[in-house]
């Protein structure tokens, strides 16, 4: 289940390391609606995706990124009161004019999506911003090889994703049964973005995912990877196979 959350104003300035200003967004979504300690009281798996749309006329240089009129954020969880306590905090934002950033910026329209139901055990997906993934075994020192993406080693990226998947698929569903799941690129691209005065390595691009229907579903829903709460890793499907 997924809502678009569009807003108007005049041309905003964000930083490249953007993602802050809208995990932001989504706590004041929350408080609205009394769950942000719930969500955000301790470190764990946030039970949601997210991904910003710039719009057409956007730009960027070195060290900004300057938004036109076409900003849009996307919202996913398979959880369907999470969905709707999102869609209810972000109407309250609305019926505030509450104002993103403290700048001319506020919430245009809220929309619930159609949902997309995953019937087959092969799924090309596209990702919508960048998908990353930690290798536990390697030192956060060592940038190269704490982060990895397909093309590093595919087997060993892929052994580490289904490790990781159903970690948070047990975790978020509650459930104990575990699942297959297998990437096959098509066109991957390696990208290294800034985030919290930081740097993060992941991978943009299209691919294959092969599973059961389900744990595609719950990747769908929730995002690929880590750091899904802080807008990495949301995907949209391309077609079923």
């Amino acid at each position: 289940m997924r809502i678009r959350v569009l807003f108007e104003g005049e041309e905003v300035s964000l930083r490249k390391d953007y993602h802050s200003f809208f995990v932001s967004f989504v706590k004041s979504v929350f408080q609205r609606v009394n769950l942000l300690e719930e969500i955000f009281g301790e470190k764990k798996y946030k039970p949601y995706v997210f991904s910003v749309y710039f719009g057409k006329d956007f730009k960027a240089d070195e060290e900004k990124i300057y938004a036109g009129g076409g900003l849009s954020f996307l919202f996913s969880s398979g959880d369907p009161l999470i969905i709707t306590n999102f869609y209810n905090g972000a109407l309250k934002l609305k019926e505030e004019n509450f104002k993103i950033w403290n700048k001319n910026i506020e919430i245009k329209n809220i929309d619930l999506l159609p949902y997309r139901k995953i019937k087959s055990g092969n799924v090309i997906f596209k990702t919508v911003g960048i998908c990353v993934l930690s290798n536990k075994e390697a030192s956060k020192n060592d940038f190269k090889n704490f982060y990895i993406i397909p093309t590093d080693d595919l087997e060993k990226f892929n052994k580490l994703l289904c490790d990781r998947v159903n970690d948070r698929y047990r975790f978020l569903t509650e459930r104990k049964d575990s699942h297959f799941i297998k990437l096959n690129p098509i066109n991957i691209k390696e990208m290294v973005v800034k985030h919290y005065k930081g740097y993060l390595r992941g991978f943009k691009g299209i691919f294959e995912l092969e599973g059961s229907p389900e744990i595609l579903q719950f990747v769908y829903d929730y995002g690929l990877g880590i750091r899904t709460g802080q807008g990495f890793g949301l995907l949209e499907i391309v077609k079923e196979l």
